[in-house]
């Protein structure tokens, strides 16, 4: 009988040990998106995906096409407890991989149970960029068309200095430069001058110059090579005078080669008319940066 006795109080304990392991795990907390802006929705082909920064480890919330205030999320009470943070990329939409890629775009530290998520810790500190461009059409002898390019870069009587101060992004992220022009149907259209990791050096492309002179080594574009320019539905070379010109910052690789980010830290919203030598300001634009506040 005593050990029929004993048996049962160690099943009973084995029992009640279990039952608190079960409850321990499913234990769960909800965390809440209080706000979000300056988020656009994405396409199919990639996701933006909510981490929990706990334990040393980067912990998947969901990844969604769009984040929305009010948009709770859940994960195990323990983890939340102990987050020191959150994080919030952009993963392909067919990625399989469970770990977090290097395109972060928003993060923030808990300060008790709120975070506020900005652009300043994943892709840096942009309070001191600054930029300026000439008009100008370096790669071809017509000295008559400089309205038709734009490259950021400071002539500075013959030792050209480079036009941009933007910091230097993490892997992930590429800088590129726009211009918005009507084509054709007399559209306003965003065509790219390039993508960019430095304000010295020459960008990625050059489509639409011409191959008779080498480009100046930094980033820019003259808009005449009409062959292309054909393609994409313009009949004449645009003229960037009165027009926007603008720095995106990209995700790396992109998920929409044809059209901005939201994030566009510098701008000039309508050049003016002096040409090259003459250089034109840009405006730092914090109000494209995305920011959101997440509470636990």
């Amino acid at each position: 009988m005593k050990k029929l006795n004993l048996l049962t109080i160690l099943l009973t304990a084995v029992l009640l040990a279990s039952c608190s392991g079960d409850d321990d795990t499913v234990d769960r907390s909800t965390i809440t998106l209080e706000s979000i802006t300056r988020l656009e929705e994405l396409p199919a082909s990639s996701q933006y995906e909510v981490w929990l920064v706990s334990g040393g480890e980067n912990i998947s919330l969901g990844r969604f096409n769009n984040l929305s205030n009010g948009q709770t999320f859940s994960a195990l009470t323990g983890q939340v407890a102990d987050a020191s943070g959150i994080k919030i990329s952009i993963e392909p939409g067919n990625d399989p991989s469970p770990e977090i890629s290097e395109t972060v775009l928003l993060s923030g530290s808990f300060n008790g149970n709120s975070a506020d998520l900005s652009i300043r810790g994943s892709l840096g500190d942009f309070s001191n960029a600054s930029g300026n461009f000439t008009l100008w059409t370096p790669t071809d002898d017509n000295t008559s068309n400089n309205q038709n390019g734009v490259y950021f870069v400071a002539p500075n009587d013959g030792n050209p200095q480079a036009g941009l101060n933007l910091p230097v992004l993490p892997d992930g992220w590429r800088y590129e430069g726009w211009v918005t022009v009507p084509n054709a149907s007399n559209q306003m259209v965003n065509l790219s001058t390039g993508r960019f990791s430095s304000p010295s050096g020459r960008d990625e492309s050059a489509a639409y110059s011409s191959q008779i002179n080498t480009a100046p080594p930094f980033p820019g574009e003259d808009f005449i090579n009409m062959t292309i320019l054909s393609q994409i539905g313009f009949n004449a070379a645009p003229n960037l005078t009165l027009k926007k010109i603008f720095i995106s910052v990209e995700p790396e690789p992109d998920f929409d080669y044809a059209n901005p980010f939201v994030i566009q830290p510098l701008i000039n919203p309508q050049s003016g008319t002096s040409l090259y030598p003459n250089i034109q300001n840009m405006d730092l634009n914090t109000l494209s940066f995305p920011r959101g506040v997440i509470s636990r």
